[in-house]
């Protein structure tokens, strides 16, 4: 059973979309700490500060229905997926309709321009050695959990107040091979992007709850929805946590546990993980 949770039942006793305050209610509430509170915290984040608005959420099982007048998801299975997947991206690899779509999506989520800093370096605390990866980090938990290798200490505010690299950039965009959105990380201070800022945006995205057409569209299929069923089940410990439903992270289908950034391809960056697990 995939995780589309009604919560709520109409009078008719059909699952009934949740208001608007529900849906802000569901949302991810994570966010850490500012430098002056001394280490990373969870604590309520305004909603308005998400990338896209939840106005039709698998997590609120609003979409889904008994009634055989509403349209269900074999009609939004053969839809083109969300503007706001990047435009390079395809659930099922290269070839003639994974390129056929990529053009016709919009270019403005391409990396180019802006992005284009070629002589920059990654901190290293963050740069990716697949020999010694230099990062531990759980993107199904909150960034209390991070770990560098290159501390032998618990981690602090101070730690996280070092540039991401150098020179220091005012923002940058990263992907994961397996995710269809961008991280856009932006950076707090005039003088660029810190640790603090980078992993914030990935918490933040991260743990967004995703939208029906990300979960229906022409790039999915029954398999991957089980295989992102399974990741969701696995991550969540409470019925609280399930019935916020899919979050971003689970399109990572378990390979979720990050070990550093490297440079890719027209500017951007690239978030390496591995399997959970020993």
């Amino acid at each position: 059973m995939h995780p589309f949770i009604p919560v709520g039942v109409g009078p008719d006793g059909f699952p009934r979309s949740p208001g608007r305050d529900e849906r802000e209610e569901m949302a991810p509430q994570w966010q850490v700490a500012r430098y002056d509170e001394g280490s990373l915290q969870r604590r309520p984040t305004v909603r308005s500060t998400t990338p896209h608005s939840l106005t039709s959420s698998p997590s609120s099982g609003g979409s889904i229905s008994r009634r055989p007048s509403l349209r269900g998801p074999g009609a939004e299975a053969t839809k083109r997926p969300p503007r706001e997947w990047r435009s390079d991206f395809s659930m099922n690899g290269p070839g003639f309709l994974g390129n056929l779509l990529t053009r016709s999506r919009s270019r403005s989520f391409g990396g180019g321009g802006t992005y284009l800093h070629h002589k920059v370096t990654l901190n290293p605390y963050i740069r990716y050695v697949s020999s010694k990866p230099p990062v531990m980090y759980d993107l199904r938990r909150s960034a209390n959990l991070l770990r560098f290798r290159a501390l032998d200490h618990t981690l602090s505010s101070w730690d996280l107040t070092r540039f991401a690299c150098e020179p220091p950039l005012q923002s940058m965009r990263l992907y994961h091979a397996q995710l269809p959105w961008y991280v856009i990380v932006e950076a707090s201070n005039p003088a660029g992007v810190t640790l603090y800022d980078l992993f914030l945006a990935i918490q933040t995205y991260m743990l967004l709850p995703i939208e029906f057409g990300d979960f229906y569209n022409i790039e999915m299929n029954n398999d991957l929805r089980d295989q992102i069923a399974a990741a969701w089940a696995e991550r969540c410990r409470t019925p609280e946590e399930r019935n916020k439903g899919v979050f971003r992270v689970d399109y990572l289908m378990g390979k979720c546990i990050m070990e550093g950034i490297q440079k890719g391809r027209d500017g951007l960056w690239e978030i390496k993980t591995r399997k959970h697990g020993p």
